[in-house]
């Protein structure tokens, strides 16, 4: 007997326990919404399972969004690539224009001083072409003159 109340007290414990524990969720439920009813729990399942529906349809539109985003993102890259490499050839075709700019510059510095340098001798030569000239104008007339004498 002795193990028999034993056993039932603490068969009793436990299903005030038990009872308890239901009790405290029941009441909770109850003084969380008062009074649902089964027909609101299942009404209330529902939208919970079209709410996730609906959060899934979501996820799948924002994953096909990134998607959408992500190959947007590498065309323009690409496109950003390309034009940064015409950029480079760009550059590069500056780049050999101004060092043909300079060459040309300095071929013509050179040409300018050795026009320069011409005109001055030529300016030299002409004047001792005059000289020259002159001298022998006046040779010319020293000679006429003394076959005039000879002759």
């Amino acid at each position: 007997e002795h193990h028999q109340v034993n056993f039932s007290d603490s068969k009793s414990n436990t299903n005030s326990k038990s009872n308890s524990n239901s009790s405290s969720y029941s009441n909770a439920l109850n003084n969380s919404s008062n009074s649902i009813m089964p027909p609101e729990l299942i009404q209330l399942q529902l939208e919970n399972t079209d709410l996730r529906s609906r959060l899934a349809a979501l996820t799948d539109t924002q994953s096909e969004s990134k998607t959408e985003l992500i190959s947007l993102l590498e065309q323009q890259t690409l496109h950003s690539s390309q034009l940064e490499s015409k950029l480079h050839q760009l550059n590069a075709g500056f780049a050999a224009i101004e060092k043909e700019r300079k060459m040309l510059r300095k071929a013509a510095d050179m040409a300018n001083r050795d026009r320069d340098e011409v005109e001055k001798r030529c300016g030299v030569l002409e004047r001792h072409l005059k000289l020259r000239e002159g001298e022998v104008g006046k040779l010319a007339e020293r000679c006429r003159e003394q076959e005039r004498r000879i002759g």
